[in-house]
């Protein structure tokens, strides 16, 4: 009669190798990232993206979306790669800070006083919100998981940053995956609402997302945020498919 091995057992030998959430490879040191995908997230970027839909808040991001990092993307949404998560939300850590940088003086003015970072005025980060359906199928809301990490890992260097659900559907919208730039607008055209507006009318905003393609979503949410009196002073993302050398 075969032995069954104890799960605990088989828990150590998943844990013990596997596959680069990028490139692929097997990883005998049990990280989700071999150090050339790794590196491409933290040492990669920023650069400033090219949005096609006017309107778009000055956008950062710390990669092209192609591969390794598309895959890195969609392991970690579609395919239960939630080991990425630390590394693409210090990615997007990042792009936040390259979109503070870069700010105009009038703007930052408005979040840095003359005490430096450690008078720093609060930065909230507001992800762009999942639909409903993606966050049943996927067990969970990753894009607002990213904007978290993001937040503690600025919070590490003494940034005082927070994740802020400030946002949500007023309607429901297509998966933006192969609409036209077109098609993009219309899909989004009055489809966020901002919601606990009041929690960051104080705070220094900046969006946040894992893509950036078009603009289209990031010029709807600084819409719906401006509508109800909350100035956007940037966006961040992870992964751009157009950006500025």
């Amino acid at each position: 009669m075969p032995l069954v091995r104890p799960l605990w057992a088989a828990l150590l030998d998943l844990a013990a190798e596997r596959d680069c959430g990028g490139c692929g490879r097997p990883q005998p040191s049990g990280e989700p990232l071999c150090p050339a995908c790794d590196g491409l997230l933290a040492e990669g970027g920023p650069w400033r993206t090219l949005a096609a839909v006017p309107g778009t808040p000055r956008t950062h991001a710390v990669a092209r979306y192609e591969d390794p990092v598309r895959t890195m993307l969609i392991g970690y949404k579609e395919r239960g790669r939630t080991d990425l998560r630390r590394a693409l939300g210090r990615a997007l850590a990042r792009a936040v800070a390259q979109t503070l940088d870069t700010l105009p003086d009038t703007a930052l003015d408005a979040v840095f006083d003359t005490a430096g970072a450690a008078g720093c005025a609060s930065v909230a980060l507001v992800p762009m919100p999942s639909r409903r359906k993606a966050v049943r199928d996927r067990g969970q809301d990753t894009t607002a998981r990213l904007a978290r990490t993001a937040a503690r890992a600025l919070r590490e260097v003494g940034l005082p940053v927070r994740a802020v659900p400030a946002l949500r559907h007023a309607r429901a919208v297509e998966d933006q995956a192969g609409l036209s730039r077109e098609q993009r607008q219309t899909n989004l055209a009055g489809a966020l609402r901002a919601r606990r507006a009041a929690a960051v009318a104080t705070s220094s905003v900046v969006l946040v997302d894992d893509i950036s393609t078009s603009g289209a979503s990031l010029a709807e949410a600084s819409r719906a945020l401006r509508e109800a009196g909350v100035p956007v002073l940037g966006a961040a993302t992870i992964a751009a498919a157009r950006v500025r050398s």
